[in-house]
């Protein structure tokens, strides 16, 4: 362990061990006798690996460029990001690793997350930006609307792409999962929690008055009441539930709730809700753990006790984490 520290501490990540690449050393050790002692630590260097591959980033300048490479690759290095601190939070003894996170943290911060966001930024002034990926705010007429058959839409307040792929792939090597599939979507500007929320729901126009109060079809959506309202005006057989009212219902409750029913929203917070506050939002990357565990568990309750076999998870929006205060600057 000690070795591989020092390795990626002079950034040496082609460096190899009797034959074995870092990753696989990592893998291959992590297995063994002492596996339950050492794993932490070996997933902790696995993911500090491909942190320091990205050092000296470098992506597309055309928001088309920087979609299409984020969604074969570049979310890997947020996911890697997300699986160190697990990690190290996880640690009994970090300090040993204290300089290898100084250099994750530089890496990410300094060369992808400062080389990344102005692109991004600066992609999304082109004029056919908006066209590179399907929107948000179609969310509803594209995979709820025309629906045959009843639709669970479990919406993860603030699920990034990374972590609902990670999701998608437990889902996909679920045996009675007969098949899954994943997309992106562009959200909407400015990307935050009523304004997502209200996307996702049946309208033709989406706004915000002056006290940022959020509008569908000149109607009101910013709690559970009046978001219940505005689903049952595109589908009288709808409903909306809290996830924490229904995860522990027994079978006949569940049923009540899903009986005569066409569309079921879902509304989880687990991510946003620990995330937005200075005490909780060092554990945002244990919520997206807790996240994942969760949907997949509602899904095969729904799925054994509902009779219900469609489900759609989304998002209203992602977020960007790191782990270090910001500056005000850096909010710019």
């Amino acid at each position: 362990i000690r070795w591989l520290v020092d390795r990626l501490l002079a950034e040496d990540v082609g460096a190899r061990l009797d034959g074995s690449s870092i990753p696989e050393i990592c893998g291959r050790r992590s297995r063994l006798h002492f596996g339950t002692q050492t794993e932490t630590a070996y997933r902790l260097l696995e993911n500090a690996h491909r942190l320091v591959l990205s050092a000296g980033y470098s992506g597309p300048d055309s928001f088309a460029g920087i979609a299409e490479q984020y969604l074969a690759g570049d979310y890997l290095i947020d996911q890697a990001y997300r699986k160190f601190y697990l990690c190290y939070d996880r640690m009994d003894g970090p300090e040993v690793f204290e300089p290898l996170r100084e250099l994750v943290e530089n890496i990410y911060t300094a060369e992808y997350l400062a080389g990344q966001l102005p692109r991004w930024n600066g992609g999304m002034l082109e004029p056919e930006a908006l066209a590179v990926l399907p929107r948000q705010r179609d969310f509803y007429r594209r995979f709820v609307k025309s629906t045959g058959e009843r639709t669970v839409v479990i919406i993860s307040d603030a699920m990034r792409y990374e972590v609902g792929r990670e999701l998608f792939e437990k889902l996909r090597d679920e045996p009675r999962c007969a098949s899954a599939k994943l997309e992106a979507m562009l959200g909407v500007l400015p990307s935050y929690t009523h304004l997502g929320m209200a996307s996702l729901l049946p309208h033709s126009t989406l706004e915000m008055t002056e006290t940022y109060q959020v509008l569908a079809d000149g109607k009101r959506c910013d709690d559970m009441e009046s978001r219940q309202k505005i689903l049952l005006s595109g589908c009288p057989e709808g409903v909306c539930v809290r996830f924490d009212d229904i995860k522990t219902l027994k079978k006949e409750s569940l049923r009540e709730i899903l009986t005569g029913k066409q569309v079921v929203y879902v509304y989880h917070n687990q991510i946003d809700a620990r995330g937005e506050t200075a005490q909780t939002e060092n554990e945002v990357f244990v919520a997206c753990e807790e996240a994942v565990r969760e949907i997949m568990a509602l899904i095969q309750r729904i799925s054994i006790n509902g009779n219900t076999y469609r489900f759609l998870i989304t998002a209203d929006h992602g977020f960007i984490y790191k782990r270090e205060k910001l500056a005000e600057s850096d909010k710019i």
